[in-house]
């Protein structure tokens, strides 16, 4: 790093203590949890292998029943009773596309406890294996600055806490976008849309990413995601038949009226960080004035992002790069709802973002003072919106978008093009 710059942010030994000892407590408590033996659930989120169950429970329901049943709420909360004899109901249903089911019909065949373990393992496995990816074409190049940003990321809330304690598939989006961007990047367009179709196992995911490459007319990603998301409904409907995956559309039709309604089906709204549960939480932020609010500025965050799309069409790797890494960012900011599992997607913009202003040491201040902003912002989330009901990382996420924009901006005006266009 040069100089200024190491003199003024976390140096790469600072960056491997401080991750490193937030990581040895996260796993001291989850080992003082297990040996405890506490079967308490306040969350997924503070329970080990917490949402696993819902998963487990419907591989359960495809090798034992008719796939027909899969979304059939009583069917759910019988065989969950059967997995877990001592719950006192469904702590949450199965609302993925059949597809996912389908996924887990392998580990429902072994012993719930041990089909928790190894699922945790597999997401720590997809997560890393997925950075190994990323950081070999966008992070940094000497090794230890590459260990800095691995410690990191595992021990980034959203992953730790949220994704992996909670046993969360947000890995899989996370990996989908992750070698889609590589293998856009390396010019294989194609085969990068045939990777990003895996997020419609989540479709909140693609609400700003498929415009995106329509708009920036990438059509040949769009050809190669539509190839594979038509692959994955035929598995789906080979899993459940037609009338299941009807059941599953209206299902999700269901949880996004949930998701906005004034009364959210959601509890702990302060591990959502997208703009609808932001207001939801403000005082009077359901009052008229609030969701005018609210509508203007998606309205007018929609409008900045189309107009950043238009100008990148023809603009360097650097402003692509920049432009994608906010529409990740603003992916969590508009939409139904974002959980804070799904957080972990500013890990693929903060490596777009270096990628793109690896050079451009005017930049590096304000994009290291963010990224710490925003690895702190869940821990304060966590421990203050209840009482204050004001969301940190929602506020976190904004201002990082504001600046990702910006920089496009910067570097569209300077001419900046690193690498390969």
């Amino acid at each position: 790093m040069p100089g200024s710059r190491r003199q003024r942010l976390p140096s790469v030994g600072e960056i491997l203590a401080v991750c490193g000892s937030v990581l040895l407590v996260i796993a001291a408590g989850a080992a003082y949890h297990l040996a405890s033996g506490s079967t308490e659930r306040e969350s997924g989120a503070w329970t080990i292998g917490g949402d696993f169950i819902e998963f487990y429970m419907a591989g359960r329901i495809l090798n034992d029943q008719d796939g027909a049943n899969l979304y059939d709420l009583a069917v759910q909360e019988r065989v969950c009773r059967e997995i877990v004899p001592d719950a006192l109901s469904l702590p949450l249903p199965f609302m993925y596309p059949p597809f996912v089911a389908t996924a887990f019909r392998p580990l429902a065949w072994l012993p719930y406890p041990a089909a928790t373990f190894v699922f945790l393992l597999t997401i720590v496995l997809v997560y890393v294996a997925a950075l190994a990816a990323l950081i070999d074409r966008f992070g940094p190049p000497s090794w230890p600055e590459r260990a800095a940003v691995v410690v990191a990321a595992l021990s980034f809330a959203p992953f730790a806490v949220y994704s992996w304690l909670g046993a969360q598939v947000s890995v899989v989006g996370f990996a989908a976008i992750a070698l889609a961007l590589r293998e856009e990047d390396r010019g294989r367009r194609f085969s990068s849309g045939l990777a990003l179709s895996l997020c419609v196992y989540k479709p909140t995911l693609l609400v700003l990413v498929l415009p995106m490459l329509v708009v920036t007319g990438r059509f040949r990603q769009v050809g190669g995601f539509v190839l594979g998301a038509a692959l994955l409904a035929v598995a789906s409907v080979a899993a459940v038949g037609a009338e299941g995956v009807r059941d599953w559309f209206d299902k999700l039709t269901w949880m996004s009226a949930q998701a906005t309604a004034g009364q959210s089906m959601f509890v702990s709204p302060h591990r959502y960080v997208d703009l609808t549960t932001f207001f939801r939480l403000l005082p009077y932020g359901r009052s008229s004035l609030g969701m005018s609010l609210l509508t203007v500025l998606v309205v007018a965050g929609s409008a900045v992002l189309a107009y950043a799309w238009w100008r990148s069409r023809r603009a360097g790797r650097s402003v692509r790069l920049l432009v994608w890494a906010a529409t990740i960012s603003s992916t969590l900011l508009i939409n139904v709802y974002s959980p804070a599992y799904d957080a972990i997607l500013v890990v693929v913009a903060g490596l777009l973002a270096f990628a793109a202003l690896r050079d451009r040491q005017s930049s590096w201040l304000r994009l290291g003072t963010m990224m710490i902003v925003l690895y702190l912002a869940p821990w304060l989330s966590e421990l203050a919106t209840p009482h204050l009901r004001l969301q940190f990382h929602t506020v976190a996420l904004v201002a990082f978008t504001v600046l990702l924009l910006l920089e496009a901006r910067r570097a569209e005006q300077t001419g900046l093009t690193l690498g390969t266009t």
